[in-house]
């Protein structure tokens, strides 16, 4: 008889890095460089939102910002790659939200900033980032084993930021409400005043899981 386990305990090494070591974990605007060996990588990263629309004299809605694109799951690096990682800096009021990406694997585009609209309150507002996979090196440094997200941001409803597409909340709300969650897309504003809520920062986390 047999008793199931992992051939890798946590905290094993293999090769360089420890299974569930912590590479990276940056957010709003932080760089790293990071060497990837070959193995598995979970990663959990998002574009940052954009700002809110800001009001308008005399009619002038501020509309709500787009979120950030995201991607959550594992990816397998098949030779060994050193990438610059970048976390997407948020949006201030009617500011795009800036990508996250890991060179030469991905591209999480950052939210589009709410806008202003004269004399009414449009359905969609400022548009969420899209994620781009860099093909030319899809299957030959890399590929993705599995996901639980692979998306594009959400857009702007009205006067409410879209809302974080790794968490599926924190949209700011009407009246210039502030992103509640990384990468959320700021709220806009009414026709009373005022400038539109900010986007929620970016963020990326690597993590070495093993061999499999």
């Amino acid at each position: 008889m047999t008793i199931p386990c992992s051939l890798f305990p946590l905290g094993t090494m293999i090769g360089p890095y420890k299974i569930g070591e912590v590479l990276c974990n940056i957010s709003n605007g932080q760089t790293a460089t990071v060497h990837l060996y070959p193995g598995v990588y979970y990663i959990r990263a998002q574009g940052a939102g954009g700002g809110g629309g800001n009001y308008a004299y005399p009619y002038g809605h501020g509309i709500g910002a787009g979120s950030g694109a995201g991607f959550k799951g594992y990816i397998k690096i098949l030779k060994k790659v050193v990438v610059t990682v970048t976390a997407g800096k948020a949006g201030n009021s009617a500011t795009d939200g800036t990508a996250t990406f890991i060179s030469n694997i991905i591209n999480l585009g950052g939210g589009k900033a709410g806008f202003t609209n004269q004399g009414g309150i449009p359905d969609i507002g400022g548009l969420g980032g899209t994620i781009t996979i860099d093909n030319s090196n899809l299957n030959k440094i890399f590929y993705i084993t599995s996901y639980s997200v692979k998306s594009n941001g959400k857009s702007g409803t009205k006067q409410i930021g879209g809302n974080s597409v790794l968490t599926n909340d924190g949209g700011g709300q009407s009246g210039g409400g502030a992103a509640t969650a990384r990468g959320a897309g700021g709220g806009g504003t009414s026709s009373i005043g005022g400038i539109g809520g900010n986007g929620g920062y970016g963020e990326c986390l690597i993590k070495f899981t093993g061999f499999y």
